[in-house]
């Protein structure tokens, strides 16, 4: 059970990101970077060039339980990146 406190919100969805952070190393086999700031936490992953059909449902799977996410492509490769709130109940 969440309470609207701030600091139990932001424990929770501390947790929440380490677990999503988790499901998205297992399916790049790369570390995600995690930004935090007082309103969110951001979570970033590179892309591996070739992603098999299991490692795509894999990221896919953990970017839809994320409150916003996204992909971007640069000269460098592909981000795949997601944001969890921190002012609001998961």
């Amino acid at each position: 059970m969440i309470k609207h406190s701030q600091g139990i919100l932001v424990r929770s969805q501390e947790s929440r990101a380490t677990a999503l952070a988790g499901r998205l190393a297992a399916a790049t086999g790369c570390d995600p970077r995690t930004d935090e700031t007082s309103e969110l936490i951001r979570l970033e992953v590179d892309l591996p060039t070739e992603l098999t059909a299991s490692a795509r449902d894999g990221i896919l799977a953990a970017l839809v339980l994320a409150d916003r996410y996204g992909h971007i492509r640069t000269d460098e490769g592909a981000i795949a990146w997601m944001e969890l709130d921190l002012r609001k109940p998961s």
